[in-house]
């Protein structure tokens, strides 16, 4: 699950996903409203009303990137104050571990590596490696992200994915908790090695439900990648068409460097376990709280669901890049040089480290894939931490 701070101190219907959120959307029906404004559960229900049950991909998009959805606000919740806290944005200690990285990264490639974070969020991390005190600096800074907050002046805005080169950039292509906000579909075991999903229906009273159903489409099977029977009867799996196309994007941008994607996951098998995950894994935080019910609060509070490391490692890959490691956040820290001129940090930045490295905490629950293509990682990265 996200991470929160820390005590004492996350019927058939069409699919509506596009196949990468990070690609031009295509302009959708113009909606004329009087006012005031609907809100995000008042269009659901209108959207319910007129097409039937829809999938939770579909009421997951609308409660996130819709018209006044979560992350569609000015201003991001994120932090000790916000709803929930991500290890990116949490300490300064993230970016310079980043920053001695991209410099060794520089180092190997014989230019300044450039870099690119793939939903930036609120901007701290970019922002952090901008004012980065390392001798050697980054290239070019980028930062592409659905609902584009400012950033400041040396950091490029990408509106797109598509509006980077393929085969072009030469550094590194990051993400923190990017594809565990993705819109999933709840499949659930149906016995015999069937699937059926989870829609959302509207009850008389207005409020949202749950519905049992067919397949909103066929190919959502292909997700379980021709393994029959990874969910017992009634076993939910938490599953997103659009995991793959992501990182299929992400890679192809990498000519030589790094891809590296921090988040809350598992292995495939291990992620869809029915022993310790039988009701999946989709939760909901507001307010620094954690909840299992997504159709209350809608467009209150952000919604996730753990990552199929096994689809990104496989699609990775798949486009010519090397797996060096599927590792901890601690671990990934501590190989990225977090320690170095930690003695000479104060108390505040201390706490932080502890925070960032906790085996119990995001330390030990967020997971790193580390990915590489045409270059030795062993001249950038303390492998030996990764393992």
């Amino acid at each position: 699950m996200k991470s929160v701070v820390p005590w004492g101190a996350s019927l058939r219907t069409q699919v509506l996903i596009p196949s990468s959120p990070y690609a031009p959307r295509p302009p959708g029906p113009k909606c004329l409203y009087t006012s005031p404004m609907p809100s995000v559960s008042d269009r659901l229900r209108a959207m319910i009303g007129d097409q039937g049950p829809i999938t939770f991909a579909r009421f997951m998009e609308e409660a996130l990137y819709g018209e006044g959805g979560y992350y569609s606000r000015e201003t991001l919740n994120i932090g000790v104050e916000g709803d929930f806290i991500t290890g990116s944005s949490y300490s300064p200690l993230f970016a310079r571990a980043t920053a001695r990285t991209l410099a060794r990264l520089g180092d190997a490639l014989g230019h300044p590596a450039d870099f690119l974070e793939v939903g930036y969020g609120n901007g701290t991390h970019l922002r952090g490696l901008a004012e980065s005190s390392e001798p050697t600096l980054p290239g070019r800074l980028m930062g592409c992200d659905r609902v584009q907050r400012p950033l400041p002046g040396r950091i490029e805005t990408v509106a797109s994915l598509d509006n980077v080169k393929s085969d072009q950039l030469e550094g590194m292509v990051f993400s923190y908790e990017l594809f565990d906000a993705l819109p999933i579909h709840r499949l659930i075991g149906l016995g015999a090695g069937k699937v059926g999903e989870l829609l959302v229906a509207v009850e008389a009273d207005g409020s949202f439900v749950w519905k049992e159903a067919g397949l909103s489409d066929p190919d959502l099977e292909d997700l379980f990648a021709g393994q029959q029977g990874l969910l017992e009867p009634g076993q939910i799996g938490d599953l997103s068409p659009g995991w793959r196309p992501l990182y299929r994007q992400m890679a192809e941008k990498l000519r030589r460097g790094l891809l590296v994607t921090c988040d809350y996951g598992f292995p495939r098998r291990q992620l869809l376990d029915r022993r310790v995950r039988f009701n999946g894994t989709l939760a909901c935080y507001r307010r620094q709280r954690v909840h299992r019910n997504p159709l209350i609060g809608v467009g209150e509070q952000d919604l996730t669901a753990h990552i199929d490391f096994t689809a990104l490692m496989e699609e990775g890959e798949a486009q010519g890049l090397e797996t060096v490691a599927l590792t901890r956040q601690a671990a990934w820290l501590t190989s990225s040089g977090i320690f170095e001129g930690l003695a000479e940090a104060d108390q505040k930045e201390r706490l932080e480290a502890i925070t960032l490295l906790d085996p119990a905490g995001m330390g030990g629950e967020i997971r790193v894939l580390v990915q590489v293509r045409d270059l030795d990682v062993d001249e950038i990265l303390d492998t030996s931490y990764l393992l």
